[in-house]
């Protein structure tokens, strides 16, 4: 727990209990950082719109060369990070499937022979650049595959069992070994790698892997020997408020992920929202980064595409709240044409590009608004409250003059919820609100109510201006 001030003894004592007792939407007990900062971001990091690459599904070829070709395309979208998913050798031991794992690696100073060599993946950084983009890598380094170069030559870096076995991080992961990091040795090989891919290859920062199982000290060290190279991203699998406080720049948004279906069937009023936003507030350090996301290669894969999980309706409406909401929008590959097929991660599953880009459009439009309006990537959030708050979840988001309203209907009927103007005009008598969809204007009249009509699972968002 931190306080501000040291006051008596009782005064401590109650603040303890009150911290100690809170929990979150799971039940888990949490600590409260809401006192402290977080890591200070680079610029780049904080207007980051991420798309994650899965390399043996992107294209037919599957390879470096053939995703370079599409980075122009990329940026035209709007995307400014790309993610890619493990470009190293995967074991063969062990394996599951017929390709296995990119999770499960053998070699971190090498590529995949799969996608291409390590002048490919240059090649492929070089047009990255070229095009003002950034690019990260998926960092696994909780486990390696049973055929590693680190399993082979330091046996000793692994986590055994009673009887001297090296063992698997759990039951279900049986294609990798487990590494124990309490061996100094381990921590100076994996700090000497981030940094060469860094700062000898020339990539942008990391995503990094089941990160809550690596000790958090080897990441705060990790991060201060990389910010000495340049401002770079580290992206954190894991949920962890501490994680913002000297190590990572962005956590993973599980709790609005996991919210997303329940909004849309009705079993959660909208009103859950701002509580899970209240929540992260208590939480996090001031100015975390989340990832906010409506799927990913992961729960593409083991769940359910997004768009077979929500519904077209559904999809639409949470990729408009994952890139408006404070946090850092991710796409998954494949999402701008709503892909529908389960991207395995042990097989070769090909996106079929050839499908509708009504998604494309809209994800264009959203990255376009979030790059014209600093009030998307580093505004404050306030909350508007409506007289259908159980299935109307809008706010406002402000950086300066700059305004944006958002209004979504996470109901099957259409709504025409009330909102009384001064919840949205401030201090001016007047407003106009310009539909960024229908590029249609009306005016709001101080002390008039602003009833706008929404379709089911429907959504509006409005610039705000004085004119």
């Amino acid at each position: 727990m931190r306080t501000r001030f040291l006051f008596i003894i009782l005064i401590l004592l109650v603040l303890s209990l009150s911290f100690n007792g809170k929990t979150n939407s799971k039940g888990d007990n949490l600590q409260s950082f809401a006192h402290t900062n977080a890591i200070k971001s680079a610029d780049w990091v904080k207007d980051a719109i991420i798309y994650s690459v899965y390399l043996r599904s992107f294209s037919p070829e599957g390879t470096f060369e053939a995703l370079e070709k599409r980075i122009p395309e990329l940026k035209e979208m709007g995307v400014n990070v790309i993610w890619l998913m493990p470009i190293h050798p995967i074991g063969l031991k062990n394996r599951k499937g017929k390709l296995g794992s990119p999770y499960s690696i053998r070699d971190y100073y090498d590529t995949n022979p799969e996608f291409g060599s390590i002048v490919d993946f240059q090649k492929l950084l070089a047009v990255v650049h070229q095009n003002r983009m950034k690019l990260i890598l998926d960092l696994v380094i909780n486990h390696t595959a049973w055929d590693s170069k680190l399993i082979q030559q330091h046996p000793e870096w692994f986590s055994k069992d009673s009887s001297g076995n090296i063992i698997s991080p759990n039951d279900d992961w049986t294609d990798v070994a487990d590494l124990d990091y309490s061996k100094p040795g381990l921590r100076k090989y994996m700090l000497d790698m981030m940094e060469w891919w860094v700062k000898d290859i020339g990539i942008d920062g990391f995503r990094c892997d089941v990160s809550e199982l690596v000790p958090i000290d080897f990441w705060e060290e990790a991060r201060s020997r990389l910010n000495k190279i340049k401002p770079i991203m580290m992206l954190s699998e894991g949920s962890l408020p501490e994680h913002h406080l000297k190590a990572f720049d962005i956590t993973y948004s599980w709790n609005i992920y996991d919210a997303l279906e329940p909004l849309l069937k009705k079993e959660r009023s909208a009103k859950f929202l701002d509580t899970l936003l209240q929540n992260e507030k208590a939480e996090f350090p001031i100015n975390s980064l989340r990832l906010r996301f409506n799927t990913n290669h992961d729960k593409n894969a083991w769940d359910a595409p997004a768009i077979i999980k929500f519904g077209k309706d559904g999809l639409k409406l949470s990729a408009i709240l994952i890139n408006t909401m404070p946090g850092i929008p991710l796409i998954y590959n494949g999402e701008e044409v709503a892909n529908d097929r389960k991207l395995g991660l042990f097989e070769k599953v090909d996106i079929d590009w050839n499908k509708s880009r009504e998604m494309d459009t809209l994800y264009r439009s959203l990255y376009k608004l979030r790059k014209d309006h600093k009030a998307i990537s580093r505004g404050k959030f306030i909350k508007v409250p409506t007289s259908n708050d159980t299935n109307i979840f809008a706010f406002l988001r402000i950086e300066g003059k700059d305004r944006i309203l958002v209004i979504l209907n996470f109901s099957e009927t259409k709504q025409a919820p009330k909102i009384q103007s001064e919840e949205i005009i401030g201090k001016e008598s007047n407003i106009t609100l310009l539909d960024i969809f229908k590029n249609t204007s009306q005016m709001i009249e101080k002390g008039e109510p602003f009833t706008p009509s929404i379709d089911p699972f429907g959504y509006h968002i409005y610039i705000v201006s004085d004119k």
